[in-house]
């Protein structure tokens, strides 16, 4: 066996690698929850976070969902045509725009809630009770150690 193929059946023990697939495999599943809304599982991210975090800044949202600045723009024209966000004029900066949930994009939000629990519910399936609280609670340090602070308190006030 070569030097490669030992690290071929290592990395399913990768944290990194596995972090990944699993994200992947969550947006695959919320893809298929969410198909009948005409929205991909990256655009109801960007609703939830117009919907929960309030950041209306197209750089914010972007830094926030780690894309760049051209396909956050892309994502926004996508939804914009779809009739789910609208951009609007800053009014304290005139070269800057804001955007906002239409009605309609917020109906869509809401009504993608209970998908994304049932994703989820069907990607921990698999792990007990327990189990899923010792992910949630591992993954929340990670999240709590690395988001940057105007981030978390703003999820911190939200959730409350």
């Amino acid at each position: 066996m070569s030097e490669s193929d030992n690290h071929d059946l290592s990395l399913y023990d990768n944290l990194g690698f596995l972090l990944g697939k699993v994200s992947q495999i969550k947006d695959r599943l919320l893809d298929q929850y969410i198909a009948n809304e005409d929205i991909t599982a990256t655009q109801m991210k960007m609703l939830y976070h117009l919907y929960f975090v309030n950041t209306n800044r197209p750089s914010e949202i972007g830094t926030y969902l780690y894309i760049d600045n051209s396909a956050i723009t892309r994502m926004l024209d996508r939804l914009e045509k779809k009739e789910l966000i609208k951009r609007i004029p800053d009014p304290n900066d005139r070269r800057s725009i804001l955007v906002e949930l239409t009605q309609k994009g917020k109906d869509v939000t809401k009504r993608t809630i209970p998908f994304a629990i049932h994703a989820i519910d069907d990607l921990t399936q698999c792990l007990t009770s327990d189990e899923t609280q010792q992910l949630q609670s591992c993954l929340k340090k990670i999240v709590e150690h690395l988001m940057p602070e105007e981030f978390r308190l703003r999820y911190t006030k939200e959730s409350e």
